[in-house]
Parts: C-alpha cells; structure tokens; sequence
C-alpha cells in the first residue's frame, strides 16, 4: 500500500511538472508570438515611412523637373524674342541704309547734271566772249584799214 501510495504521488508529481512545463511552452509561445507580431508590425511601418518618403522625393523630383522646364521654356521664349528683335533692327539699318544709298545716288546725279549744266554754260559763255572778241578784233581791224 506504501508502494502504491508512493506510485501514485510520483505519477501526481510528474503530471504537475508535465502541467507547468506545458504552461512554460504556451507562455513562451505566446511571448514568441507577441514579439514576432511587434517585429512584423515595425517592419510595415518602416516600410509605409519609406513609401512615403520616397513618394515625396518622387513628388519633389517632378516638381523640379517642372520647374527646371519652364525656365527653359522662359529662356527659350526669350532668346527667340531677342532675335527677333536683333532681326528687326538688322532689317531697319539695312533699309535705312539702302535709302541713304538712294538719296547718295539721286545727290549724285543732281550734282553731276548740275555741274554739266554749269559747264555747259561756262562753253556758252566762253563761245560768246570769243565771238564777242572777234567782232570788237574785226571792227578795230576795219577802223584802222578805213583810217
């Protein structure tokens, strides 16, 4: 009956031990399964933080982009106005130009018509003076032949 007695709180004892290691196991399954819940729920925030942050370097990237394009676009505009403003001026000089040519030339003429006008009037005049000369030569010339 001792022996029986002795079985039976040896079977109790290690049915306890069983008992409390099972609990130890669930306990530290549980702790396992919290702290790889933890890790897991850190490691989708990182990965959402950096989403975002990446969305925003994405967002700030074509905003610079954008505004790197307009600039060009303003230079362009501006390059070309400048151009054409060069092209107007260039195309202004050379019609001035090309009238003060005219006038030049038209002052030429003139000027050259003038002067043959005058020339022309000088021969006239050097003609009569001569003829003028002659005839005063020939009356002298009759005057002394009747004296």
């Amino acid at each position: 009956a001792d022996k029986l007695a002795a079985a039976d709180a040896d079977a109790q004892r290690r049915e306890q031990e069983l008992t409390q290691k099972q609990a130890a196991a669930a306990a530290d399954a549980q702790q396992r399964e919290k702290e790889l819940a933890d890790k897991q729920a850190a490691a989708e925030a990182d990965a959402k933080k950096r989403e975002s942050e990446l969305a925003d370097k994405q967002a700030a990237a074509e905003a610079d982009a954008k505004k790197r394009e307009q600039e060009l676009a303003e230079r362009q505009a501006d390059a070309r106005k400048r151009e054409q403003e060069l092209a107007d001026k260039l195309a202004a000089a050379d019609a001035d130009a090309q009238r003060r040519e005219q006038e030049l030339t038209q002052k030429q003429a003139a000027a050259a018509a003038d002067a043959q006008q005058r020339e022309k009037e000088l021969a006239d005049k050097q003609a009569a003076a001569e003829a003028d000369a002659k005839k005063r030569e020939q009356e002298l010339a009759d005057k002394q032949a009747a004296a």
